[in-house]
């Protein structure tokens, strides 16, 4: 007899699954931007061109996809607005090597609709008088558990090489954003 505790693991099999496969990258990711001290102006502003590098790119690849995807809401405007708010340019995009297919785009947007979690947490870290319009862009009531449920439910339901396009889009995004974070050190 299955449990009712049975039914939700296997229920999420496929998220879990993306969330082991990714942890790696994504904890890469977190260690490559905890350099950025957030009340410095200039830490700061090295922080902002770092995620635009990443985001400009990610965001125009998914609206690619915006009929494959559950819709979102893009954050490169709020983003740009805060770098020109810091007298700051918009950096050249990093080049990206994401796949043309809809696993992928969820992938990706897995990362972006993640990364509001930790702008939320981020936000309340950032220096007096600076920006933040970008960090503050939090989902709304339900919207990320939403997404979640939609994600995983496109994960249990997709063949063996779909839910390894969304891993290879998560991985990959991951990897743009920790790319542009030490991009920055290099500079």
């Amino acid at each position: 007899m299955e449990t009712a505790g049975r039914a939700d693991e296997r229920k999420n099999s496929g998220l879990e699954e993306l969330r082991r496969v990714s942890r790696k990258a994504h904890d890469a990711v977190d260690e490559a931007f905890s350099r950025f001290e957030l009340t410095d102006r200039k830490s700061y502003g090295a922080f902002l061109t770092a995620h635009a590098r990443a985001l400009v790119v990610t965001e125009a690849y998914l609206g690619r996809y915006s009929a494959s995807v559950p819709p979102w809401r893009p954050r490169a405007e709020l983003l740009k607005q805060d770098l020109r708010d810091m007298g700051l340019p918009m950096p050249v995009s990093q080049r990206h090597v994401l796949s043309d297919c809809s696993g992928t785009a969820f992938g990706v947007l897995y990362v972006l609709e993640g990364s509001r979690l930790g702008g939320r947490i981020l936000s309340g870290r950032v220096g007096e008088g600076l920006p933040r319009a970008y960090l503050s862009a939090v989902h709304q009531k339900g919207e990320w558990s939403a997404f979640l449920e939609r994600l995983g439910q496109f994960l249990d339901e997709s063949p063996v090489a779909r839910r390894q396009a969304v891993t290879d889009g998560a991985v990959a995004a991951f990897a743009l954003f920790r790319d542009s974070a030490l991009l920055q050190f290099s500079d």
